[in-house]
């Protein structure tokens, strides 16, 4: 059952936006499986700031079916952290996020399920649908190719990480010259950022495709485009190839 299906069948939205808020300023947190869904304790050491699970919860949501996991996120946007995408990734299962300010909350934002939107029209959302998370749609959904997510923080390349440098090799990728470059090559651009710090993807008629962003990790102003690529050309650091393509 789609988890779309599976929220609207047990109504459990707007009880998970409910508790979101009367847990605030802490974080609350859900489980869930075949069963239905569950909210349960925030054993983390600073609950307003993060997560966790006690063993004996997760063990009993594995047992019944576990679906997907659901946290909220206190004076903090609907988008993932890195923390958020790494322990996605380790749990196998779609995650979902509500953010709230103690009055308010967002519909439940639902990433790590497979969903590809739409490639041009896209709103930017952090770890969700930003520059790299289009780079991956495109690349699975016109080329077949699946490349392997890579947790990030908002403005990473701020904080120390090379997300592009670091991971082209392991995604599969290899270095060409600007002048081999052809629709479907990846190309890096650096953006007063020390690291290429944006991405993109070469298509037809001399295009790219790309998605920028914005001051804030949600900012559905934002929209994913094609662009002429020779804008970018001052910008662009490293095209590259998937070896998959050679």
């Amino acid at each position: 059952m789609p988890l779309v299906d599976c929220l609207s069948s047990n109504h459990n939205e707007a009880l998970i936006r409910a508790e979101a808020l009367a847990a605030y300023p802490d974080e609350a947190v859900w489980l869930i499986t075949d069963h239905g869904c569950r909210q349960v304790a925030n054993v983390a050491d600073d609950p307003r700031s993060t997560f966790a699970i006690a063993k004996r919860d997760m063990a009993a949501a594995t047992a019944q079916g576990l679906r997907a996991i659901v946290h909220s996120h206190p004076d903090y946007p609907d988008c993932p952290s890195e923390a958020d995408m790494r322990g996605q990734i380790a749990s196998g299962v779609p995650w979902g996020i509500v953010a709230t300010d103690g009055n308010t909350t967002t519909p439940i934002r639902w990433w790590g399920g497979g969903d590809r939107p739409d490639l041009v029209g896209r709103g930017f959302v952090h770890g969700v649908t930003d520059c790299y998370a289009l780079i991956r749609d495109y690349y699975a959904m016109e080329l077949g190719v699946d490349l392997p997510e890579f947790p990030r923080s908002w403005e990473w390349w701020l904080k120390g990480q090379d997300l592009y440098r670091q991971g082209f090799e392991q995604a599969g990728f290899r270095v060409i010259e600007a002048d081999e470059a052809m629709p479907g090559d990846m190309w890096f651009a650096q953006l007063r950022s020390d690291v290429p710090n944006h991405g993109g993807v070469l298509v037809e008629n001399g295009l790219c495709l790309h998605h920028p962003s914005g001051r804030q990790p949600v900012d559905p102003t934002r929209l994913s485009r094609r662009d002429p690529a020779a804008r970018w050309l001052p910008y662009i650091t490293h095209w590259l190839r998937h070896t998959s393509r050679d």
